[in-house]
């Protein structure tokens, strides 16, 4: 549907956002929780990525031809740009990006993190 189109295409909770944001300008009323979430940097910019090649592809039979897709790179200096792409019943891919002029930031770091919590919560799930 188109609805599942737009928010693959990162259409999602900034929509939400903005509609609270118009929201609270139509009736006039200050909001504290808008006012300090839309201050804050966006320091995690995450969106899934398309996953196109479901139907040309038998995904089971041949795991090496899935392509990982593409990423985009961070919002804010010290933040990071998260794609990801579930692929089948068996692969979730991640494209991790960090501007490496910041010191505090480290994408490599921040994908093996991911990796351990998605290793854990296999783990927990017994799968």
């Amino acid at each position: 549907s188109s609805g599942i189109n737009a928010e693959y295409g990162g259409l999602g909770v900034d929509r939400h956002m903005f509609c609270l944001y118009v929201v609270s300008k139509y009736l006039g009323e200050e909001s504290p929780f808008l006012q300090e979430v839309l201050s804050e940097p966006w320091r995690l910019s995450t969106s899934q990525t398309p996953y196109g090649q479901g139907t040309h592809t038998d995904v089971r039979k041949f795991p090496d031809r899935i392509s990982a897709g593409g990423g985009f790179g961070p919002v804010a200096d010290d933040g990071y740009g998260v794609s990801y792409i579930i692929a089948g019943e068996d692969n979730i891919f991640f494209h991790v990006s960090c501007k490496n002029a910041y010191p505090t930031t480290n994408s490599k770091k921040f994908a093996a993190d991911i990796k351990e919590a998605m290793s854990d919560i296999r783990k927990l799930f017994g799968v």
